[in-house]
């Protein structure tokens, strides 16, 4: 994936996530706590947002929830999928079940978080991803 033009460099290595999440407080925690661990965030509320930031921006990772309206996580993982195949994903569901986790894995998933959990394990995986790219870079 290419950066857009004009993007400086520092803003280039900074690590990108894009946080897809229909309930608005839960993503404002979210940015608010990646934010604070060095990560440039984006937001979008539903996948067709999400299309969108993906199309305008650069972004390593997608922090998506499952159940979403107009394009639910499903959705959106199959089409970043198609379109941006080295994004990393992480989906997240209220409504896990292991039949939910393995059809996200199915779809192209690459981590499978169910909620209630700690911030700190999604931020752990987020450090992870970010940690092993470098390192294979």
């Amino acid at each position: 994936m290419s950066f857009p033009t004009g993007l400086p460099l520092a803003e280039r290595s900074t690590p990108h996530v894009l946080i897809v999440e229909d309930d608005a407080a839960t993503r404002r925690l979210y940015k608010f706590l990646l934010t604070n661990g060095g990560y440039a965030v984006l937001e979008a509320e539903d996948g067709v947002m999400a299309l969108e930031q993906l199309a305008r921006n650069h972004c390593d990772l997608v922090i998506t929830d499952m159940n979403m309206p107009r394009m639910d996580g499903m959705e959106l993982i199959q089409a970043i999928r198609r379109d941006y195949a080295s994004v990393y994903v992480i989906m997240i569901t209220a409504f896990g079940t292991p039949d939910t986790e393995k059809q996200a894995l199915r779809n192209g998933a690459n981590d499978y978080l169910a909620k209630p959990f700690d911030f700190e394990e999604l931020e752990r995986r987020v450090r992870t991803f970010f940690d092993t790219r470098a390192t294979s870079a």
